[in-house]
């Protein structure tokens, strides 16, 4: 008998998150698929008016003797923004700071917009964590996308953040104009090759009023679908997985607002659970061969509501596993342990 244990990271593993979404601000172009006004609704709202809104849920959450959030600046590219912008949210938070309102913050922004005097700005106003919307590594996909960089600029970027100490995030985006299954899965290798602590998967979707949207329109683009989609994040999530990297977010979250606006893609409410279920099954499936007879499996606790997957559709590959409700021992860890014994 032996056993084999594998990493399965947590989804989550920051403080509370207060979203302050900063849509297009910073941004030098628009890219090819980006709606963030119709993604976040907050398009017409002065910064001033968003960071008071920010102020109000930190102190509404000190008033109810919870522990202090973290702030996180998203939508836009944060580290490009006008300088009376920059400064007027590097002086909230060091405000909300002080006041102990939040203990750290975080902010997402591109790969070639990272000046090292922001940055140290930044650190010094009380910032731990950086993200940066790669996309893709693949340059060919980035030109197509107009993000404006290409991988070279990508690869710096990471190393910048990690150089100046800050943890890195990566936000990558599979199904681009030009990109391939096999690619996405190239571009995970290289996020974590270059130290990302966790990952971000946004499947692409085509929303109304983009360059994208266009291109669909004619004939010129054609989306993944569910089923293609699911089997490359579910490789994707394998992949990190394995090196014990979490990755914390699978699609664009539900808005009643921004779903009227998506014209196509892979835009499954259950897109991130089946996806975790399918990756579950495809490890499984890597290190349980028909030579073995399965003893005992732990799982964690958070895989019980997704692990048979939607409509139970893993249940079949399970079972040929040997995977059923016998063997399976719910546990409080990061970790699948797979107890086996050799048929021969």
């Amino acid at each position: 008998m032996y056993t084999i244990v594998l990493p399965w990271p947590a989804k989550a593993r920051h403080k509370k998150i207060v979203p302050v979404f900063l849509p297009f601000a910073g941004c030098p172009a628009r890219c090819l698929y980006c709606a963030q006004n119709l993604q976040t609704a907050e398009g017409g709202r002065s910064l001033q008016v968003l960071l008071q809104e920010a102020r109000t849920m930190l102190e509404a959450r000190r008033h109810k003797g919870l522990e202090p959030a973290e702030v996180a600046f998203y939508g836009g590219t944060f580290t490009a923004q006008r300088e009376e912008a920059l400064t007027a949210c590097l002086e909230a938070v060091q405000g909300w700071r002080r006041e102990g309102l939040i203990l750290s913050w975080r902010c997402s922004t591109r790969p070639d917009a990272l000046e090292e005097s922001v940055l140290a700005r930044m650190r010094e106003a009380g910032c731990t964590c950086v993200e940066l919307g790669i996309q893709s590594f693949d340059s060919a996909v980035l030109k197509t996308s107009l993000r404006g960089y290409d991988e070279t600029v990508a690869r710096k970027g990471l190393a910048r953040v990690r150089a100046l100490g800050f943890v890195l995030g990566v936000q990558l985006l599979p199904g681009l104009p030009g990109s391939t299954a096999q690619g996405f899965l190239q571009d995970v290798d290289c996020a974590l090759d270059e130290g990302a602590a966790f990952l971000r998967y946004y499947p692409c979707l085509v929303v109304r009023s983009t360059g994208l949207a266009r291109l669909y329109a004619e004939g010129r683009y054609i989306p993944w679908s569910t089923e293609d989609t699911l089997e490359a994040l579910a490789l994707g999530l394998a992949k990190a997985f394995a090196r014990n990297v979490p990755v914390i977010r699978i699609g664009v979250a539900r808005e009643e607002s921004f779903e009227q606006h998506v014209l196509a893609g892979p835009r499954d409410p259950d897109l991130g659970t089946r996806a975790l279920g399918r990756a579950l099954l495809r490890i499984l499936q890597q290190h349980v061969s028909h030579a073995d007879r399965l003893v005992a499996l732990h799982l964690p606790r958070s895989c019980q509501g997704y692990y048979l997957g939607h409509r139970k559709e893993n249940r079949e590959g399970l079972e040929r596993l040997g995977v059923h409700s016998g063997v399976i021992c719910w546990t409080q860890e990061e970790e699948v342990r797979i107890l086996l014994q050799s048929k021969l």
